[in-house]
């Protein structure tokens, strides 16, 4: 399909970023890697040149440094011609609408009570060292773009939940110093999201309206042994019957990291997921393609990467990928391989 992106723009540089230690972006990194951190200052940054070229190439169709491969909006725009997320009409883009980010994405504890083979090597515990780097560039979150931000949203790099720092900012958040939030959003593992922890964040429970939920299996021996080790299934899934019955929360994502251990686990996990959540207003299950973060050899990933077209399994991949299309709550950026079929 060919479609014209001039007649289409990503309000992600206009709206959003991304702050990691070493890295500042406008949008995940492997969708656009530009880095705008060229200072400590994270506002200075995101008016930098750089960011304005990034902007700039949003709006003559030219996409620059954004992956169409990795990206899943821009995957089901060119290859299926729909508008999804932050891809919108050009003739909805209003430059009056834009300044100072409204929303935010803080990556920048990789602590975790997991260790998913696609995403680290060990298990990343809390130190004292991350403790305190943490909250000194939370500070400088706050100082920078607190007084316009109205979605805040963590973490994406770990889980914040387990982070030391991140879970006690989330328990004690400062809701003054955010005059305009309207939205807190959790990526988390699930595992730690409980009855429990749920009443400790009273102070923002009615900001928490979104989460995602990072999954990537569809049963027991799969999720607890092969891609989320150190996981416990049964209490991940009486976890995502309690997060079902949140009033509060009116976006649900579960997502899944697509590899060759779990592929053939596609079609059963989103039969899984809209079972449990099969009340929800708003629920979608999104695909991303396995990516190499530094945690496996070149011959591991290739091992792993059932989508390269080389792969021994590729065609298996393929015909489960295409079962997809029967459901209308689906988001992924598996559609180039599909596309071969």
């Amino acid at each position: 399909m060919k479609v014209d992106l001039k007649n289409y723009f990503c309000d992600l540089p206009f709206t959003y970023t991304e702050i990691h230690k070493d890295r500042q972006t406008m949008c995940c990194p492997y969708w656009n890697d530009t880095n705008l951190k060229k200072s400590p200052d994270y506002l200075k940054n995101w008016f930098s040149s750089e960011a304005e070229e990034i902007r700039e190439s949003m709006l003559d169709g030219t996409f620059k440094n954004c992956s169409s491969e990795f990206c899943p909006h821009l995957n089901v725009l060119v290859n299926k011609g729909e508008a999804t997320g932050p891809i919108r009409p050009i003739k909805e883009f209003n430059p009056n609408n834009y300044n100072k980010p409204k929303r935010i994405k803080i990556c920048i504890d990789q602590s975790c009570n997991l260790r998913c083979p696609t995403c680290r090597d060990n298990i990343i515990p809390n130190t004292d060292l991350n403790t305190a780097l943490t909250l000194n560039q939370l500070r400088k979150v706050e100082e920078g773009f607190s007084d316009e931000l109205e979605e805040f949203f963590t973490s994406g790099t770990g889980d914040p939940l387990y982070s030391k720092p991140m879970r006690e900012y989330l328990i004690n958040f400062p809701v003054e110093k955010y005059p305009k939030l309207d939205r807190i959003i959790l990526h988390t593992n699930g595992i730690l999201l409980t009855t429990k922890l749920w009443d400790k964040l009273k102070n923002i429970r009615k900001f928490i309206k979104q989460v995602e939920i990072s999954i990537d299996a569809a049963t027991k021996d799969t999720y607890e042994n092969k891609t989320r080790l150190g996981g416990k299934w049964d209490v991940l899934i009486e976890n995502l019957k309690f997060i079902n019955k949140i009033e509060t929360i009116d976006k649900i994502t579960t997502s899944f990291v697509t590899q060759q251990a779990n592929y053939k686990e596609i079609i059963p996990f989103v039969e899984l997921m809209n079972k449990i959540f099969y009340k929800h207003r708003d629920h979608k299950n999104i695909f991303y393609r396995v990516a190499n973060w530094g945690t496996f050899s070149e011959e591991e990933y290739k091992k792993v990467n059932v989508l390269d077209n080389t792969h021994p399994e590729h065609y298996e991949f393929l015909n489960e990928v295409r079962k997809l299309n029967r459901y209308r709550n689906v988001i992924s950026n598996l559609e180039l391989e599909a596309e071969l079929l």
